[in-house]
Order: structure tokens, then sequence, then C-alpha cells
């Protein structure tokens, strides 16, 4: 298919307005979305470089979302780089998945995605497949990547998990037969393709088929093994161990660790920390993540025990694990990420918690990256405090470090109905940056809300 004809298909698939009673509201609320979207995609070339295919492809997803799919197009040609395009193209192809449109999906990632990235978009569209309950149509985009077998395994392995999210487990169960077959084709051309069979092996425990994670993970040790004492094989060791702790078997991970050299032994640690904290092992997870030699590292895994911990356990346990981060804008990270987290899992205790982040924040001073800070505010902006939030986000000098918190905070705002509010936030924004991504949020707002109507709508009749 030529790209004049794939572009008269697409244009074609607009969606005419509707008569139906309410529509013209409707209508005129997505145009304004769309204005803005278009406002904010001619701001894209003014922001730093390094930033504009994400911009591009974040916006143009948005446009198909408000049904401009030309402009959509138009936003991911104005990139320079035919990878950025790729980017932004993938973007609108998911969104034109995502409103039920596979077939002009698929024809976009076919005539304008090329490489690595077209395994990418081919994925995210088959475990879409899946979530909609098409088992079949998931595996017939998966089966679209070649000469990738890890992709395509990885891509199994998605659609496998989202079968079982959804109470598929024999749906679950096909897709990872086929994830085995393609594993097991791979590795007899190359040895290094056995890293796959962890993946496999952690989803199968994850749809509770035990035994079956047990034995693929053997059949991995065996490999492993047969390597012999090799810089890789102690990272192939390391993977091991991590997926033995991902499966719950932490006797087994520890074991395996023996075997390891200290440094290449962190990824495992994590793991194994980590399910000791939802097993509710707390000092065990503590002395497990001590064990980490890198500090950075060592202080992400802190921050996902604390989480964990603090937002299906206790707020205690996190504030422990928080408190051995050593560095002190680590920690104010930290406890600002865990109010987040149970501020969106409406936990009680994210007000709390939130205190706790900003006493720590203030108490450290500047925050040049803005990290703790802006969410601080978007985790105000969740809990209702949208005048606190914005306070923050007007107090932060560095354009770069408001762009997260307002894309969030503008999108919430215009959800709770402060619309006008939310748009006089982002007009005051002086820089490109921060200002096209707070008008996404006004835009995305929009849509959010509208979409939320019609299902309560539909909901009625």
């Amino acid at each position: 298919m030529g790209r004049n004809v794939l572009a008269l298909i697409l244009v074609a698939a607009l969606v005419s307005p509707s008569g139906l009673p309410g529509a013209q509201q409707e209508t005129s609320e997505k145009a304004e979305a769309r204005r803005l979207l278009i406002e904010a995609s001619h701001l894209v070339k003014d922001i730093p470089e390094s930033q504009q295919p994400s911009a591009a492809a974040n916006i143009s997803g948005q446009l198909v979302r408000a049904g401009d799919l030309p402009d959509a197009l138009a936003t991911a040609r104005s990139l320079k780089a035919a990878e950025d395009q790729a980017l932004a193209n993938g973007s609108i192809a998911w969104q034109l998945a995502h409103g039920g449109d596979f077939t002009q999906a698929l024809a976009l990632i076919e005539n304008t995605v090329e490489g690595q990235t077209r395994g990418v978009d081919y994925e995210q569209l088959a475990d879409l497949r899946a979530e909609t309950g098409d088992l079949k149509g998931a595996l017939q985009i998966a089966r679209r990547i070649r000469n990738d077998p890890d992709r395509l395994v990885d891509t199994l392995v998605r659609v496998a998990s989202r079968r079982a999210k959804v109470g598929d487990p024999s749906g679950a169960r096909a897709a990872l037969g086929d994830a085995l077959k393609v594993a097991e084709e791979a590795l007899r051309e190359n040895a290094s393709h056995a890293v796959e069979l962890t993946e496999i092996a952690t989803t199968q425990s994850e749809i509770g088929d035990a035994a079956d994670a047990s034995i693929t993970l053997d059949r991995f040790s065996q490999l492993v093994h047969q390597l012999g004492a090799t810089e890789s094989n102690g990272v192939s060791l390391q993977r091991l161990a991590s997926a033995q702790a991902q499966i719950g078997d932490l006797a087994s991970a520890q074991r395996t660790l023996e075997d390891i050299s200290r440094g290449h032994s962190d990824l495992a640690w994590m793991f194994i920390s980590q399910e000791q904290a939802r097993q509710g092992l707390m000092a065990d997870a503590l002395e497990n993540a001590a064990r980490i030699s890198n500090l950075g590292f060592r202080a992400s895994t802190l921050r996902e025990i604390a989480i964990i911990s603090g937002t299906h356990g206790s707020l205690n346990d996190a504030v422990e694990a928080i408190n051995q981060i050593p560095l002190m804008p680590e920690r104010a990270e930290a406890l600002a990420t865990l109010a987040l987290e149970q501020a969106e899992n409406e936990n009680p205790e994210a007000s709390g918690t939130l205190q706790l982040a900003w006493k720590l924040a203030t108490e450290m001073g500047a925050d040049p990256s803005g990290h703790a800070l802006g969410t601080i505010a978007v985790t105000r902006a969740i809990l209702g405090d949208f005048a606190g939030a914005q306070q923050i986000v007007r107090e932060m000098s560095m354009p770069e470090a408001r762009v997260w918190p307002l894309w969030n905070i503008t999108s919430f705002m215009v959800r709770a109905g402060h619309t006008q509010e939310a748009l006089a936030l982002a007009e005051e924004q002086d820089a490109a940056h921060p200002k096209a991504y707070a008008l996404l949020g006004v835009a995305e707002g929009i849509l959010s809300r509208l979409e939320a109507e019609q299902k309560t709508l539909s909901a009625r009749h």
C-alpha cells in the first residue's frame, strides 16, 4: 500500500459530529481540546531538541483522541529525524487502536515505522488487543514481529499477562506456550536467548502455575551452568536469582547468589528484598537491601520497599526504609513518591505521608531537579488541593522541572471542573516546554471528562 493511499484511508476515518442529545456541547469542548493541542504542537520546535520527539508523540496521540488525525500526522512529520517521526507515529497508531481501529493502526505502522521501533509498536498493539478480549487477534499482531525472537517472546508474555489479569487463564497459558516454542527455537540458534525463559517463568508464576514456573527456571538454570565460569554466566546467574525471587522462591534465590560475586548481585538483591517486603518480612528486606553495593540502586530499592509497605502495609515500616536512604534529596523524593502512590490508591494515610514529604523537602532547601517538589505538587492535585499544587509549581525556577507536574495538575483540575483556572495556569508559562505540557494536560482533562460523561450516559441507557 502506498503512502498516498494510506493518507486517504486515514483521513476518511475521521468521525462526523454525532446527532445525539448533548453532542453539540461535546463537539464544542472537543474542538477546544483540539485547539489547545494544535497550540501545543506549534511550541514543539521551541522546546529542547532532545525532548521534541516525546512531546510530539504525546501531543499527536491526543490529537487522534480529539478526532484530528491530519494534524496528528502533521505533528509527527514536523520532526526532522525519521526515528523521531516513528515514535510519534507509534503514538498515533496506539490511539487509533485504542479507539477500536486496529486496521488503520497497523497500516500506519507498516507504512511509516521501521526497525526495532516497529517491533515495539506491534508489542503495544498486541497488548491492547489482548485487553479487548481478542486473544486470536493479539497473537496475529504479535506474529508480525519477525527476526527478533526476544521481542516476540516479550510480546507473547505481555499478552499472557494481560489475559490473566482479565480472568482468562487458558488464554494466558496458550500465549505462554507459544512463547516457550519461540524461545526454544531461538535457543537452537544462540544460547543468549535463554534469558527469555526467566520472563516466561515469572509470568507462569503470576497466573498461578508455580510448578511450570519452576520447571522453566530449572531449564534456564541448566543452560546457565553449562556456560561455566564466565562474566556472562555471572549476569545470567543474577537473572536466575532475580527470577527465583520474583516467583517467591527466596531460598533458591539466596542459594544462587552464593555463586555470584558482589558486583554482579545488586539486581538479585533488589528483587529478593522487594519480595520479602511483599511478604511482610521487613527486617529481612532492609537487611538485604543494605547488601546492594551501588548507592543509587540501593536508594531506588529502598524507595520501592517503602512503596510496597506504605501502600498496602505499615507507614512506620515505609518510613523506616526511607530513613535508610543516605541522601536527603532521595529521601524526600521517596516520601513524595510514596504519598503519590497512596493517593492514587485512595489510602487515607496519603495526607500524613505528604506532610512528612513536604517537611523534609522544605528542610532540604533548594531542589534544583524539582523531583520531590513536583511529585508533592501532583499529589496535592490528586487530593484536591489545587491552590497548594499551583503554588509549588509557580515557585519552581527551572522550566524543565515544571513540565511533568503541570501536565498532571492541569489535567486533574479540568476533570474537577476548574478548566478556566487550569487554562490560566498554562497561559502564564513563559517557556515553551512547560507551556506545551500544561496545554496538553488541559486538553487531556477535557477529553477524559467527556469520555467519562459519555460512559455514564451510556450506562443509564
